[in-house]
């Protein structure tokens, strides 16, 4: 048995906000520096823009309840919980996936990187790979058509689809 040394709920979520702030805020500026397409009232660094600032904000908000007191409590056991390492990777996934997609998604295209970064998520979360496939799928097809009908924003194909002939 391993001795585990327990962190404090405030100190736990100071840092987690202020990871969620400052990935947050680093989307937000990656975000902006993605080049507009003419003619488009909005850039295609507008989705994860709103997402960087959502994270920084909800990273706010954790922070502002553990200065005030009101983190939860840490449950100590003699055990770690199994599922804490899968839900810590999650987390990662989530910041990190969103500016893997922010950085990459003019090379590979904007709709395989959600389809890999939310099929990914759920897989972590222990969503099996049928449900979670299909989910993926549903969700980046409802994504593509909110952005091209109802805001009219193009989502870029990928450059590799451009080169091929397939666009």
């Amino acid at each position: 048995m391993t001795h585990h040394t327990p962190v404090s709920a405030k100190r736990r979520d100071l840092l987690v906000g202020a990871l969620a702030i400052s990935g947050g805020i680093s989307v937000m500026w990656m975000a902006g520096q993605i080049r507009g397409m003419p003619g488009q009232p909005f850039s295609p660094g507008f989705f994860p823009g709103i997402v960087g600032g959502l994270a920084a904000l909800l990273g706010m908000v954790v922070v502002l309840r553990a200065g005030l007191g009101h983190a939860p409590r840490i449950q100590e056991t003699d055990a770690p919980d199994e599922a804490e390492p899968a839900l810590r990777l999650a987390a990662l996934w989530v910041l990190g996936g969103i500016a893997a997609i922010a950085v990459f998604f003019e090379v590979v295209g904007f709709l395989p990187l959600l389809l890999v970064w939310l099929t990914g998520f759920q897989r972590l979360l222990g969503v099996g790979w049928l449900r979670s496939l299909a989910l993926s799928i549903a969700l980046t097809m409802g994504v593509e058509q909110a952005f091209t009908r109802l805001l009219g924003i193009p989502l870029p194909p990928g450059d590799w689809r451009i080169a091929l002939g397939w666009i």
